[in-house]
């Protein structure tokens, strides 16, 4: 089987995982905080070194806003320009794939961070999810079973993104993930975007253009 590219932006740092077919380890990329579009687009053109893919498959959020935004665009040109297929998988089943077979608890709760202090969450029965998506404050996670990004201060497993992009990979080649058209976004919140404090109309902003 061909090449497969998993990207995942849905934090401050991106990682990349570029599976070249069963029986050979993922090679993995991470960037520093604060990634741009640029460093992306740079770090894929290098990992994959010219290579043909067979898939591109992103982790679609919850997360970063202009990350997803970042990764999603990159994974769609990407299987555009090379005719492949293209997937997608939310944050947190990456996070529940990544933690496959590593706990005895019924029940696992995904987390991500969600701004304000609180986080994204889904629980998970092995990689059946058992409820929706939600934003919970950490002090209403008590005595769950947690795994994911900022887990491991609340007594949970830590889960970074190259273990969400390897377990991405891992979803794809098991026929788990199937192939689109098109990738969404999730997000739990609405865009952090203030309306202007005054209208531009007949009573506001436009009032105080100057007469041509």
């Amino acid at each position: 089987m061909s090449a497969v590219l998993a990207i995942d932006t849905a934090s401050p740092a991106f990682a990349l995982a570029f599976d070249e077919g069963p029986g050979r380890e993922p090679r993995v990329v991470e960037s520093a905080d604060d990634f741009t579009h640029a460093s992306l687009l740079a770090a894929v053109e290098e990992h994959l070194r010219g290579a043909s893919l067979a898939a591109v498959v992103a982790v679609c959020g919850p997360g970063s806003y202009s990350g997803l935004r970042a990764g999603i665009a990159t994974a769609q040109g990407l299987a555009l320009a090379q005719g492949c297929d293209l997937a997608g998988i939310s944050t947190l089943e990456a996070v529940a794939a990544a933690c496959e077979g590593d706990t005895d608890a019924p029940l696992l709760t995904a987390v991500h961070p969600a701004g304000r202090g609180e986080l994204a969450v889904q629980d998970f029965r092995g990689l059946a999810h058992d409820g929706p998506m939600r934003i919970v404050a950490p002090d209403d996670l008590r005595g769950a079973t947690l795994a994911g990004e900022g887990a491991g201060a609340l007594g949970g497993r830590e889960v970074l993104p190259r273990d969400r992009a390897v377990a991405a990979l891992a979803r794809f080649r098991a026929g788990a993930l199937e192939p689109v058209a098109e990738l969404t976004a999730i997000y739990l919140r609405d865009p952090n975007i203030t309306a202007p404090r005054r209208p531009f109309g007949s009573a506001g902003a436009q009032d105080r253009l100057p007469a041509r």
